[in-house]
């Protein structure tokens, strides 16, 4: 029965997981280099001629993240760049909604937000659609699109420089972009440096003259182009041309040249066939092998596989990241890391779903040295020892410490003890923290173990309140959970925090107004999330 319960939270833990999360980067990290005078803010714009959101006098780029869920990423990500004629930005139709739709494939997005020519009215479209034609409009965007395509290309470099960290392929990166947009994305397969090469292309209606298209190179990417015949600025012979290009020089391009369409119509339904690029689109993707998940993801190969095995028999899966340049003559940190209901089994990858990428960061890499742990809860088991009632929700969870511990979170911690005698480890600087069942995990150890760990930090978990007492005040602890927790009550953190008070212990709280079970979300994006964890040492 059992058994059947924490299935069931599991189930309910991943229904609830967000499929898309939106983050903005900045992609510089001061002034846009080349506009580095310019003092005029960014705008958007609704009430005008195309009745669509449109963004202007961009002078600091950004990239919106969307981040597939993790269920079904599968390290392909595309850098996506709107158009509006290097005056503005169609975001939404050009931008967002493209992104929210491969999201869905798995496919991680980056919606850019790249340089733009000026504009002097709150009305953008109206402002540059009277400049067409004449000598003002070619004089304010020509000096521009040179610094929209290197924007482009910082972007394809960030991307890669942070691929771990987003759970990417470095090897699996494109760029796509619509008319102005277009220039953008297709500039980047020409003249480009390892960081900054484009793993495939897709410029829709892209305004690319010949006199932009430069040597296809021996390594070119890969190229997919969408455009209609009806095309009102006459743009479909750059696609064609580009197309014929990359034909000539026998590297892989596809073409689809719809007989209407129109100019801008991304994605925008009009009951025409034109309305299925995007399924195409997908379609080139699959047969480039761009949507199939990797066997084992190399996003993860920093942490190596291995198991522990435990009494009678019993053998915990677990990966291991150690510092770079490791050096055993020194003394490191110890982080044990306890995942969520969601993510047990034996396939010793699945536990990295979350958190894991926290400490592949560069700064964090460099910054706090540290051996890291991450072991897998077999699928029928639990880390803690609980009681689940689901005859209401959030479920009706208690916890028994009195019980002998469930074989894993002993395994977990006799793992940890046998770490820091084989491996360079300080003892003083010891952590755990988990999320979910982890969470409760991470209570119920530094029950178990109180002379162990620095510090804890349990995510949206809960304990067996009347069992602790002050045994525990070696270790310091920071505790999040969400106000709207629909799954483990937020109560639970409440009264764990209340005891920690009352046993005075050091101990921190952070609760997420209106945030639901994915709490770990917001703690993993404390800004001292990490270096308050370091910065503890085991009280004596």
């Amino acid at each position: 029965m059992k058994k059947n319960f924490v299935l069931s939270i599991a189930s309910l833990i991943l229904s609830l997981f967000i499929q898309a999360q939106e983050k903005i980067i900045q992609l510089y990290d001061g002034p846009a280099p080349g506009s580095e005078s310019w003092n005029w803010s960014e705008g958007e714009n609704e009430n005008n001629m195309f009745k669509e959101k449109v963004v202007f006098n961009v002078t600091r780029p950004t990239l919106t993240a969307f981040l597939p869920d993790p269920a079904v990423a599968n390290g392909t990500a595309v850098i996506i760049c709107p158009g509006g004629a290097f005056h503005t930005l169609s975001i939404n139709n050009e931008g967002m909604d493209a992104a929210s739709w491969l999201v869905k494939k798995g496919v991680a997005c980056f919606v850019l937000k790249y340089r733009l020519a000026r504009t002097y009215t709150a009305d953008p479209l109206g402002e540059w659609f009277a400049k067409i034609g004449k000598k003002e409009f070619e004089e304010a965007t020509m000096p521009v699109i040179p610094l929209a395509i290197a924007d482009g290309k910082a972007a394809i470099a960030y991307v890669r420089k942070h691929a771990t960290e987003y759970g990417i392929l470095q090897n699996r990166i494109g760029i796509m972009g619509f008319s102005a947009g277009g220039t953008v994305a297709g500039a980047t397969a020409f003249n480009y440096s390892n960081e900054t090469k484009p793993n495939f292309i897709a410029p829709v209606y892209a305004y690319f003259p010949p006199e932009m298209q430069g040597k296809v190179s021996n390594d070119a990417p890969p190229l997919f182009i969408a455009a209609a015949s009806d095309d009102q600025l006459g743009l479909a012979p750059h696609s064609v041309e580009l197309y014929n290009q990359w034909i000539a020089a026998k590297k892989t391009a596809e073409l689809h040249m719809y007989a209407k369409g129109g100019h801008g119509f991304g994605m925008k339904k009009q009951n025409l066939p034109v309305d299925n690029w995007i399924e195409s689109f997908s379609n080139w993707l699959n047969l480039q092998g761009l949507l199939k998940r990797p066997v084992s993801n190399p996003a993860y190969a920093p942490y190596e596989k291995k198991e522990f095995a435990f009494a009678d028999g019993k053998r915990l899966p677990y990966r291991i990241l150690y510092p770079d340049n490791y050096d055993k003559n020194k003394k490191y940190p110890l982080v044990l890391f306890l995942h969520g209901a969601g993510e047990r089994g034996n396939d010793n990858e699945k536990q990295l779903t979350h958190g894991a990428k926290l400490f592949l960061k560069e700064e964090n890499r460099k910054n706090f040295p540290a051996i890291i742990v991450f072991p897998q809860c077999p699928e029928e088991s639990f880390w803690a020892v609980t009681r689940i009632d689901m005859s209401q929700q959030p479920f009706k969870i208690s916890f028994d410490y009195n019980a002998e511990p469930n074989w894993p979170l002993a395994a977990a911690n006799e793992l940890v003890k046998k770490l820091i005698g084989e491996e360079a480890v300080d003892k003083s600087k010891v952590y755990i923290t988990g999320l979910s069942m982890g969470g409760m995990g991470t209570f119920e150890s530094v029950h178990r173990y109180p002379d162990l760990y620095a510090a804890a930090l349990p995510v949206c978990g809960g304990g067996d309140v009347p069992r602790y007492d002050k045994r525990i005040k070696k270790t310091a602890f920071w505790v999040f959970h969400g106000a709207a927790d629909a799954v483990v009550n937020v109560d639970l953190s409440r009264q764990m925090v209340d005891k920690l008070k009352t046993l005075k212990a050091e101990v921190k709280y952070s609760e997420y107004p209106g945030v639901n079970h994915n709490s770990w979300d917001n703690a993993f994006a404390e800004k001292e999330y990490v270096s308050w964890m370091f910065s503890h040492k085991l009280k004596k």
